[in-house]
């Protein structure tokens, strides 16, 4: 197996179309940390990690004096490498900045390891499905109710059979029309709302029972995630199901909470965990609990590895955030009809346009 030889990283501000606003995040740049890693046969592999504009960095300085000097002369062999350099990061924490950071060097040795092979992501991991369901998602909360309207007609009209929206408005009520509204345009499609970790326990079962009667298939982040406890004592109580997992960062977190009953879907952020191979392992972890895997964010990537997986259920489309519709891409990877289609090129087949992000790099 190839050698790694040479390493880079790149911090990026990649401006969002239109400015996102929920009730913990006010955004209006996707910060995406880019990692290239360079074998002595010369093959580059590309990997990648995402902020909302916290940390970007500090995960690039992580990589660059406590990664990399690791990496060098070895094998561009991603499961062993991502256990050594936990390993070896964990003092600075188990999750967080650290995993964020190995999140971008563990998918640019997946990919050069499929350069290296001539097989892509999926041809690798072996494919459950050739196509994975997506699911429409606004950052909308800072929407009026028309726009909101809008934007949820524009979904159905490209064929998404499920939607998300935010909640976690100054009232109750307010999230009551909101959601009212989506569900009078949509139908019978599955709806999803997301409350950004905004609530205590008890102003989230509240709100669970005034949205009881609209069918929703999850309220997600009700609490802050660090709150295991807390969310158990909440899905005991609520009539809608429980969601959790972008703020949470190993494979023990997520067994923590299914151990506790806490949630009743899981959603893993691929970046955030720590990239391709322990995402996995958090996969079967889930899997093990039959709990559905409903991953966060990173659209690209993350459905190429629900191709993978049997315990799949939906992927997250994020309007605006994908790195197709940031601008970051040679190549845009849409989703059509509803459907995410893997890429068939050798590695996982994102080719990140460098002229066009060149402009917006921070470090």
């Amino acid at each position: 197996m190839a050698r790694i030889e040479e390493a880079s990283v790149a911090l990026y501000g990649l401006p969002l179309g239109r400015a996102w606003g929920d009730q913990t995040h006010q955004a209006s740049e996707i910060e995406v940390v880019i990692v290239r890693l360079t074998s002595e046969e010369g093959i580059v592999g590309d990997g990648f990690s995402w902020t909302a504009g916290v940390g970007g960095r500090a995960i690039v300085s992580l990589v660059e004096s406590e990664i990399v000097p690791r990496l060098m002369g070895k094998e561009a062999a991603p499961r062993p490498r991502w256990h050594e350099l936990w390993r070896a990061l964990h003092d600075a924490g188990g999750g967080g900045l650290t995993t964020t950071a190995l999140g971008a060097v563990d998918i640019a040795l997946w990919d050069l390891l499929g350069k290296q092979l001539g097989s892509s992501l999926t041809g690798m991991l072996g494919r459950w499905r050739e196509t994975v369901q997506a699911y429409a998602s606004g950052i909308d909360l800072n929407m009026s109710i028309e726009e909101l309207e809008e934007e949820v007609r524009r979904w159905v009209g490209r064929g998404y059979e499920a939607v998300k929206i935010k909640v976690g408005s100054p009232s109750i009520e307010e999230d009551r029309r909101r959601v009212a509204r989506v569900r009078k345009i949509i139908g019978a499609r599955p709806l999803m709302v997301d409350a950004n970790q905004g609530w205590d326990v008890t102003g989230a079962l509240r709100a669970c029972r005034q949205l009881e009667e609209f069918d929703l298939t999850w309220m997600e982040e009700p609490l802050v995630s660090d709150d295991t406890l807390g969310h158990a004592k909440l899905r005991a109580a609520s009539p809608v199901p429980i969601a959790v997992g972008e703020n949470l960062y190993t494979a023990y977190d997520f067994n923590r909470y299914l151990a506790l009953e806490a949630c009743d879907y899981a959603q893993p952020d691929v970046a955030r965990v720590g990239g391709i191979t322990p995402f996995l392992d958090i996969a079967a972890v889930t899997s093990a609990w039959n709990v559905p895997l409903a991953p966060h964010f990173m659209m690209e990537i993350t459905g190429q590895l629900l191709c993978c997986l049997p315990g799949a259920f939906l992927v997250e489309d994020v309007e605006g955030g994908s790195l197709s519709e940031l601008g970051a891409l040679k190549e845009g990877i849409a989703v059509q009809e509803g459907r995410f289609h893997p890429p068939e090129d050798p590695g996982h087949g994102i080719q990140f346009d460098f002229d066009a992000i060149g402009p917006f790099r921070k470090a």
